[in-house]
């Protein structure tokens, strides 16, 4: 189960810290300081997500960072009751979509950008498709006179935001869909920056549905067992990756 929804995971070892220092708290019959309980709640739950339920490794930096920041928030703040409301529903309404696809939000830079425009025109892609396109940057950026660009993403408030920055800027479009339901029978090139969680379940839907011809690009995350065609590496700070997969 954990591995499937790995953010549930993630909450059950926050939770399940807590329980264990309550009881080591009781057996010792003392009270620790503050930093001492931050601390032992970061070392166990990083435990738990990592040994225990193994999750991703980006769920390390997760398990660290969530007891500094609660208590921050918390104990060194006093916000407003409603500034809390306000960043529960921002972080739902745009990683919703992170609990049941582990898909985290990646972003693509501009040395990427300029990658793929090298290759929409080495293979005279008409037609391209982001899938997950986030703020949909990609997008905007493969736009040109003669090039459909699209994409799609799930999270509320990401597909907004990119759609009005598309429609403002005449450049693409953005589909509010599951890119599970998105057809790529339809497009010349398809790009994803996604998770390697996903990745031989996309593949096998790849294989099933794109032209022969066509070309799928994933950013960082190769398939398993798969030999991709050509193998990108930029020279940007993030020492990005890009795996070609033309299919034949």
């Amino acid at each position: 189960m954990f591995l499937k929804y790995p953010l549930v995971g993630a909450l059950c070892a926050q939770l399940l810290s807590l329980f264990v220092i309550k009881i080591f708290i009781q057996v010792i019959q003392t009270n620790l300081q503050l930093s001492y309980l931050v601390f032992l709640q970061a070392c166990l739950s990083v435990f738990i997500t990592q040994q225990i339920f193994k999750l991703p490794k980006w769920f390390f930096f997760i398990s660290i960072l969530f007891p500094l920041t609660f208590v921050l928030a918390f104990h060194f703040f006093q916000f407003s009751s409603w500034v809390y409301g306000v960043l529960f529903i921002f972080f739902a309404l745009t990683f919703s979509h992170t609990l049941k696809e582990r898909v985290p939000l990646y972003l693509t830079n501009e040395k990427t950008y300029q990658a793929l425009r090298k290759i929409t025109k080495e293979i005279n892609a008409k037609s391209i498709v982001d899938l997950g396109s986030g703020l949909g940057g990609v997008v905007r950026a493969l736009s040109e006179k003669n090039i459909f660009s699209y994409g799609v993403e799930t999270a509320p408030l990401l597909w907004i935001i990119s759609s009005l920055l598309s429609f403002f800027s005449f450049k693409g479009k953005i589909l509010r869909q599951n890119i599970w339901n998105t057809k790529l029978s339809e497009y010349d090139m398809v790009y994803a920056f996604l998770s390697p969680a996903i990745m031989e379940k996309l593949y096998q839907k790849v294989k099933s549905e794109m032209r022969s011809g066509s070309l799928f690009v994933s950013n960082s995350f190769a398939v398993e067992g798969v030999l991709a065609d050509e193998v990108w590496q930029l020279d940007d700070q993030r020492q990005t990756i890009l795996y070609l997969y033309k299919i034949k």
